[in-house]
């Protein structure tokens, strides 16, 4: 087995869709069969796969693919990252998360792959809902994002 000179520890990306429409944010509840904060209520999004070759964009690009892939939405082209942060799982597998503001482009948010339901929240329904660790604070920075860009 080849060693590195730092034999360091790598870590799973994580992309993360804050989704902005109305003046609201979609989240999305986790199956009750994932590995990590099951049945929590968190963004959609999903881990960045090795490529099969050089790949411009791959965390715009994986992150579009998720969104599709668990809510059935497609977003504007452009998004804005607005904050990273890590954890460990219960695994013991290291996690980046990478969180971006994207801003609805068209479909019905529906719950597919990963998820088993997905809502529209404004701020002040932050407190009905069960996030994973964390989720909270990130919507509150997706909200203060969303309403610099708006005024």
């Amino acid at each position: 087995m080849l060693k590195t000179k730092d034999n360091a520890k790598f870590h799973i990306v994580l992309v993360l869709g804050a989704i902005a429409k109305n003046g609201k944010i979609l989240i999305a509840q986790r199956s009750f069969d994932e590995v990590q904060a099951a049945g929590k209520w968190s963004f959609p999004g999903g881990k960045v796969e090795r490529p099969k070759d050089k790949e411009r964009n791959i965390l715009e690009n994986t992150l579009r693919q998720e969104i599709r892939e668990e809510v059935g939405l497609e977003v504007q082209k452009s998004m804005k990252y607005l904050v990273s942060s890590s954890f460990t799982r219960i695994d013991n597998a290291h996690v980046v998360t990478l969180l971006f503001l994207c801003r609805w482009k068209s479909g019905k948010a529906k719950p597919l792959e990963d998820s088993i339901d997905v809502a529209w929240i404004s701020k002040k329904d932050l407190k009905k809902y069960d996030f994973a660790e964390g989720v909270e604070e990130a919507i509150r920075i997706a909200f203060s994002a969303q309403e610099s860009k708006q005024s």
